[in-house]
């Protein structure tokens, strides 16, 4: 085994190799084998080069394994990482008030008008008002005969997305004029009511 103090380079005429003590780099001195002038050059690197310098390949070798440790060592801690398992909404719908009934608007019933007790109901809807929580059924009354009517109470069933029953909405009129017309707001106080149905009119005895 050589001695770790000596190094070895090669002949820059001839290619031979020589070994010299590490303390005599960059001295020239007549190659061995050809005979001529030579610069022992440190630099060169050969196989009794200094431990970890061969082929420069320490250096390198080690910051490759320092970087491989580091990535090792970041994986290892994002996956301890309480933020690995964090929940992230998805992306955002509008939001219902929670105070506020879920409604959707009906489309007018298939008559233009349901007749009853010498009144007619006209097309109405589910109408939910701007800047608010609040939803009437609207629409109007019309009193079809020549009298004054009093105490009119109409009531219209309200139902949920699935066809269930979610309560009545109802309004109140204390007197109509012959041949008159009511623009009536009877309000939702159900909440996920998405449908309401014309139930009944009458005048209160």
């Amino acid at each position: 085994m050589p001695d770790p103090d000596f190094i070895k380079c090669v002949c820059r005429h001839c290619g031979g190799h020589i070994e010299f003590p590490a303390a005599a780099a960059g001295q020239s001195v007549n190659c061995p084998h050809c005979g001529q002038t030579t610069e022992l050059a440190a630099s060169t690197g050969g196989e009794g080069a200094p431990r970890g310098a061969r082929h420069g390949r320490g250096p390198v070798l080690g910051a490759v394994l320092g970087l491989l440790v580091l990535a090792v060592a970041g994986a290892l801690l994002w996956w301890r990482s309480p933020a690995r398992n964090a929940v992230f909404p998805p992306a955002s719908l509008p939001a219902t008030p929670s105070n506020s009934p879920a409604v959707s608007a009906v489309s007018p019933q298939p008559r233009a008008s349901a007749e009853t007790n010498d009144f007619a109901i006209m097309p109405y809807k589910l109408e939910p008002i701007p800047g608010s929580s609040l939803v009437y059924v609207t629409g109007a009354v019309s009193n079809l005969s020549d009298r004054q009517r009093f105490g009119v109470k109409l009531v219209f069933s309200l139902f949920d997305t699935n066809g269930e029953p979610a309560g009545t909405a109802t309004d109140y009129q204390s007197l109509m004029e012959p041949r008159s017309q009511w623009r009536f707001k009877a309000m939702v106080m159900a909440s996920k009511t998405a449908s309401a149905r014309f139930s009944s009119i009458a005048e209160e005895k």
